[in-house]
């Protein structure tokens, strides 16, 4: 990779829609020569395929919850369990006194009830039997993604809807494309999965999705290792009580290292997951992080091993 690959990375992981015509504008590179170089990341497995940013609250997913389990190598069915869990759907090995951090993605109270019931069940067979529950109150930023409020109320979501989001988030599944399918493409997609929809249908359904802030962004679903973000680590960080939105919104969400950041109700109050090629360019991003005056400590914890990333499916129901 040179630089003009770096730049084209970037405007696309900011929107993988941008045509090309832009990108050859922004890059000085002809448009052949963009969209020759973007196939040559896909086929290097670079670039996985388009996906996008969800608001995972307004499709029925009412709460984000994080698991912290100790565990050790000698149970490897514990971090097996987790990964059978379609509403789970992350899952890193960590360095330090909790050895397994998985996100869950839960519907309402009844549904966490159980999964928390099931967990409690599996981490009473383990040998440490120790766990905590992190919840995220508020969500600032996910897969790169800055996330904004949107105070119009949304109506009903269908199962054409849902539909159609599963195949936007798990769009290398369906297509070997580097680039978002066109509405002509999803109408099809849609039809081979037994749903009869048009093109202007697709289309209708999609400005209504991301004008009402259902989706939030086009970006691109990256293999980070072959792009040479070799580390991977959670941040926890505490800043004044009062100034915690400020600080995520303006600061914290717009740098390029955070990949993903939540409000939490613990004593350090934003959880982040942070990409970098390696310890000194982490160094370097921890430096930048304190230009805020808001912040008060962090204390960071190494991922060693990134089990399971994939967006959950959506129940095939009418929510809210």
């Amino acid at each position: 990779m040179d630089e003009h690959d770096r730049r084209i990375l970037g405007i696309l992981m900011k929107d993988s829609r941008t045509p090309l015509t832009e990108i050859s504008k922004r890059t000085g590179l002809s448009r052949f020569a963009v969209r020759e170089r973007i196939e040559r990341l896909f086929e290097a497995g670079i670039i996985l395929g388009s996906t996008v940013v969800v608001n995972s609250a307004k499709v029925g997913i009412s709460r984000t919850v994080f698991f912290e389990l100790k565990t050790n190598p000698h149970e490897p069915w514990l971090a097996k369990m987790l990964e059978g869990y379609s509403s789970c759907d992350l899952l890193d090995g960590l360095a330090g006194e909790f050895s397994l951090l998985a996100r869950f993605r839960l519907v309402n109270d009844e549904h966490f009830n159980a999964t928390l019931k099931k967990v409690d069940d599996a981490m009473g067979k383990s040998y440490f039997k120790k766990y905590r529950v992190v919840n995220a109150i508020k969500i600032f930023k996910e897969s790169g993604v800055a996330l904004r409020t949107h105070a119009k109320e949304f109506p009903k979501v269908d199962k054409v809807d849902l539909k159609l989001l599963e195949i936007l988030l798990n769009q290398a599944d369906y297509v070997k494309s580097p680039l978002p399918l066109s509405t002509v493409e999803l109408s099809k997609q849609l039809c081979k999965l037994g749903t009869e929809i048009s093109q202007p249908a697709v289309f209708n359904r999609l400005s209504r999705l991301e004008s009402n802030g259902i989706i939030l962004g086009y970006t691109l679903k990256l293999d980070y290792h072959r792009l040479g973000l070799l580390a991977k680590f959670i941040i926890r960080i505490k800043a004044n009580p009062n100034a915690y939105d400020t600080a995520a919104d303006n600061h914290l969400a717009s740098m390029p290292q955070i990949f993903d950041l939540y409000r939490t109700g613990e004593e350090y109050g934003l959880l982040a997951t942070v990409r970098v090629r390696d310890i000194p360019e982490y160094n370097s991003f921890l430096l930048r992080l304190y230009d805020s005056s808001d912040l008060i400590d962090t204390y960071s914890t190494l991922v060693l091993e990134e089990r399971k990333a994939s967006p959950v499916v959506f129940e095939p129901q009418v929510v809210n």
